[in-house]
């Protein structure tokens, strides 16, 4: 539905003036719209409900592909740093939650870190559990895992804030200026994928989250896009 609202927005500011009253009601109701789609989006994702396509990935490229966006993102102001451990192995994930996953974290430190500028380090790495380390993360298997951290030197958070995080529609920002569904989002990606999430904060010390996801080994990263099979081509 929100497809056709936006489609048809589009069809009809074609039609208008730029500059004429109706145009400026079309604007907005097309803004409207794109929220409500991305509200959607990651109300699916949350649910799990969401199609994920995983494949092989090399998290180290995949990050790298996606740091001009995280600079726009972000903003001049802060200074982004990536940090990747060289010969990680691969993880069996969809690259758009990926995406999803870095965009909530980095908008988060973002707005942590505020209009005085400062720094959100990216940085990957491998790990090894034990079972002896889960009797302190229950349903998460022992074994190999890939590191994705993202730190921040922002305004930190406090026990409370910590205890709720990530918590659908719990938010420490003003009315308005957030859902509240970022970290829930990531914390579902996370938990679908087989991963777990430990967070680091302190007030004025800054917020380290550190995703753990299943390594891959002796598997290649996938080279090309999911191919369609014959049957489902048409239309």
């Amino acid at each position: 539905m929100l497809s056709v609202i936006l489609g048809r927005v589009r069809l009809a500011l074609d039609d208008a003036a730029a500059d004429s009253p109706l145009g400026e009601s079309l604007r907005e109701i097309q803004a409207a719209a794109s929220r409500s789609a991305d509200l959607t989006r990651q109300l699916l994702a949350f649910a799990r409900h969401q199609t994920a396509v995983p494949q092989v990935l090399d998290l180290n490229q995949t990050l790298e592909n996606m740091l001009k966006m995280l600079v726009r993102l972000i903003g001049e102001d802060i200074d982004l740093v990536f940090t990747p451990a060289p010969d990680l192995p691969s993880v069996l994930m969809d690259p758009s939650q990926i995406d999803q996953i870095l965009a909530n974290l980095c908008v988060n430190a973002r707005d942590a870190i505020g209009t005085q500028g400062g720094r959100i380090t990216i940085e990957t790495g491998f790990s090894q559990f034990d079972q002896k380390y889960y009797q302190d993360q229950p349903g998460v298997v022992s074994g190999d895992f890939v590191m994705l951290a993202v730190s921040d030197d922002g305004c930190g958070m406090d026990e409370e804030a910590l205890q709720h995080l990530f918590e659908p529609f719990y938010t420490t920002k003003d009315p308005g200026a957030g859902t509240g569904l970022g970290l829930a989002t990531t914390y579902g990606i996370v938990k679908q994928n087989q991963g777990f999430i430990n967070v680091y904060s302190e007030p004025g010390s800054g917020t380290t989250f550190r995703i753990y996801l299943p390594a891959q080994r002796g598997v290649a990263p996938s080279q090309t896009e999911p191919t369609v099979s014959a049957k489902d081509t048409g239309g």
